[in-house]
């Protein structure tokens, strides 16, 4: 059985199909990438798997049990975890913080224990900041753990986002283009650290991505998705020899 499904799923916006009949299967522990040119609707199945923007039709369901009409919290408590194309950490709080907040959708603690500040919330809270400072440390940033997540340099920040959303201890990880705008040496770190976090944690990764040096290394298996629709899936050796690929890519000699 598929761990995530998405099924025959289509998103209008008025008379522009974002998406149209997609779908998809991600089973349990894999490296899975989507791919295709801009505006493909690549950032939209994010946005729909994540209860963003509700699907016009079709069904989305993690574990057999159907996401559709979910706010985007209680999906995020079901276990999915994800990074944005476009950067979003809370700037002003520090970088061990923005690691912590992702720990408090799952808080034991009631209202009356943090206003009084009881014995199990600080308890609580100690535990949140070792398990987040052993993320910090996974990514390479624990250094870094008191500096405000506005000031650490571009790179940084993309690691940081991605620990934020580990601290939701995710079953599916899915990430927004995270080499975007990283240099050379600093996309190899991220491709070894992805597949290091995918393989110790056995968790199902989705990933967008344009580099895709990165993605034929690290992924088991490809989506291709042209104009909302998927032309194509396979591992990576099949999807870079498949004609309508080349074609999205290269364009078409008249």
């Amino acid at each position: 059985m598929a761990f995530l499904e998405i099924d025959n799923m289509s998103l209008e916006f008025g008379g522009v199909k974002a998406c149209q009949n997609v779908s998809m299967k991600l089973e349990p522990g894999i490296l899975y990438g989507l791919i295709g040119p801009n505006g493909a609707g690549k950032s939209t199945i994010f946005n729909v798997l994540t209860g963003i923007y509700p699907p016009t039709r079709g069904d989305v369901r993690l574990s057999d049990e159907s996401l559709v009409g979910k706010k985007p919290f209680e999906i995020a408590q079901k276990g999915i975890g994800r990074t944005f194309q476009n950067i979003r950490l809370f700037k002003e709080l520090t970088v061990l913080e923005n690691v912590m907040s992702a720990f408090y959708s799952s808080s034991n603690s009631s209202i009356t224990d943090m206003v009084f500040e009881t014995g199990k919330f600080h308890a609580e809270e100690e535990e949140v900041k070792i398990k987040s400072l052993e993320l910090l440390k996974v990514m390479g940033i624990d250094d870094l753990a008191a500096v405000p997540a506005g000031g650490l340099p571009y790179g940084k920040q993309r690691k940081l986002e991605i620990a934020r959303a580990l601290g939701l201890s995710p079953k599916l990880l899915l990430l927004d283009e995270p080499a975007a705008g990283l240099n050379p040496t600093e996309t190899r770190e991220l491709t070894d650290l992805i597949r290091k976090i995918q393989k110790d944690r056995n968790i199902t990764v989705l990933l967008i991505e344009h580099d895709m040096g990165l993605v034929m290394k690290i992924c088991e298996k490809i989506y291709v998705l042209v104009q909302g629709q998927l032309v194509c899936e396979g591992p990576a050796d099949v999807v870079q020899n498949d004609k309508r690929v080349i074609e999205a890519y290269l364009g078409v000699d008249e």
